[in-house]
């Protein structure tokens, strides 16, 4: 089982623009919660989490559908992805110290222990795909892969947006002098004026 290396994970997500339709999937499963009309009474912060996470995986499998690389991986209670046989991922909310938490099954312990694979799958670099909310759970702050080796963090780095590239324009001509350009009413009563313009 590899340590997940950064430019290996980011080439897989790269490939057919995977990064950018799952931070979509991440950025439509918000819109959803945020559309519902129920929300402002629900009592835990999780259930929040909990119906973005279905909705986010929804549109994940939705998005990937068709990439002859993209796998998902359905197993007990949750959805992780494989792309290319070679990244295994899981999606997450996590905290401003961009770590995300699971109850301590053994399971959950050994996502991030790479000294052995997991489910069958063999020689994965095993990262999550992660969201954290602004403080007041109100707005998303950032979407991005993460990498770990138990509870240290490896390295990161945020996902990619899509829409139209950026293309840097040439610098126009140096513009005259603004006085040059400026009209200047003439006074009233200044024929003589009026007349050497004209």
């Amino acid at each position: 089982m590899p340590t997940p290396d950064e430019a290996t994970v980011r080439a897989v997500l790269q490939t057919n623009d995977r990064d950018i339709r799952c931070r979509e999937a991440i950025e439509q499963g918000w819109n959803h919660c945020q559309s519902l009309s129920d929300r402002a009474w629900w009592r835990r912060k999780s259930t929040t989490a909990a119906i973005m996470w279905e909705h986010s995986i929804a549109n994940a499998v939705e998005a990937l559908d068709g990439d002859a690389g993209a796998r998902v991986i359905a197993h007990q209670d949750t959805t992780s992805f494989i792309f290319d046989d070679t990244v295994f991922l899981r999606f997450k909310r996590a905290g401003l110290s961009l770590m995300s938490s699971n109850y301590p099954t053994r399971l959950a312990n050994l996502f991030h222990a790479h000294t052995g694979d997991l489910f069958g799958f063999e020689g994965h670099h095993r990262v999550e795909i992660v969201h954290v909310f602004n403080r007041f759970q109100t707005a998303l702050d950032w979407i991005g892969v993460v990498a770990r080796d138990k509870k240290e963090l490896l390295w990161q780095f945020e996902l990619r947006r899509g829409g139209a590239a950026v293309i840097a324009l040439p610098p126009s001509e140096r513009p005259a002098p603004a006085a040059d350009t400026v009209l200047r009413p003439a006074k009233p009563g200044d024929e003589r004026r009026d007349a050497e313009e004209k």
